[in-house]
């Protein structure tokens, strides 16, 4: 059995298991709050040590200060290593998210309804590519709640819906703009006309064939006149 308190498990013998992941889940959702690495790292070391001493809650409540001492030391030590390993482990765990150092738990963080998602969109339709911060009001419904929470959930809730939105940034600089719905998922909003012929190219709440679709792009009233269909 590996011995946990001897020198060389940190650096050579340490590994995360899904017990380990699972327990974050756990910490992070009693927590309610987005935690930065380091803290998690040490909430899984002070677990790894609890456990090694295999005493019972009196006892252990005894030797909590030294277990946390303990802790802070191995992170200073063999920190790096840990880190690596652990935000390594979270950026492929669906469960969990990450921003600026920070980690939090999915289904924790603030719904992003559809109208909400509607409203961005229009929003971004009439700019070439936003920021997230430029479109996060946007979807704060009332302005409360944390904004770390918020700022996590926006990508994700545009990501979820690649037909209406897409990324032309980075994944660390996003530049968010909205995509146009294909002929096949448009539904006409409003009326429009062919200038030259003076032909009614739609009528709000039919379906375009892809003739007029063309015609209403070589126009520029594509965006102006079709939304996603219901």
């Amino acid at each position: 059995m590996t011995d946990i308190h001897d020198e060389d498990y940190w650096p050579s013998q340490f590994d995360l298991t899904q017990d380990d992941l699972n327990r974050i889940a756990e910490h992070l959702e009693r927590d309610g709050a987005p935690q930065e690495l380091k803290e998690i790292v040490l909430h899984i070391i002070r677990g790894r040590l609890e456990h090694g001493h295999d005493l019972g809650p009196a006892a252990l409540s005894e030797l909590t200060g030294n277990i946390n001492q303990q802790a802070k030391g191995i992170l200073l030590k063999h920190g790096e290593r840990i880190l690596s390993l652990l935000a390594e482990a979270l950026k492929f765990d669906s469960r969990f998210t990450g921003l600026e150092g920070k980690w939090f738990i999915v289904n924790k963080l603030p719904r992003i309804e559809s109208d909400a998602l509607q409203n961005v969109h229009r929003i971004l339709l009439q700019n070439p590519s936003s920021a997230e911060e430029d479109i996060l009001s946007v979807v704060k419904e009332d302005g409360s709640g944390d904004t770390t929470l918020w700022r996590m959930a926006l990508p994700i809730a545009l990501h979820g819906s690649p037909e209406r939105f897409e990324n032309i940034g980075t994944p660390a600089r996003p530049q968010w703009k909205a995509r146009l719905p294909e002929v096949e998922q448009a539904e006409v909003t409003h009326y429009a006309y062919d200038p030259l012929t003076y032909e009614i190219l739609c009528r709000p709440g039919q379906r375009l064939s892809q003739k007029k679709a063309q015609r209403l792009q070589e126009l520029n009233l594509y965006a102006h006149v079709v939304t996603f269909a219901k």
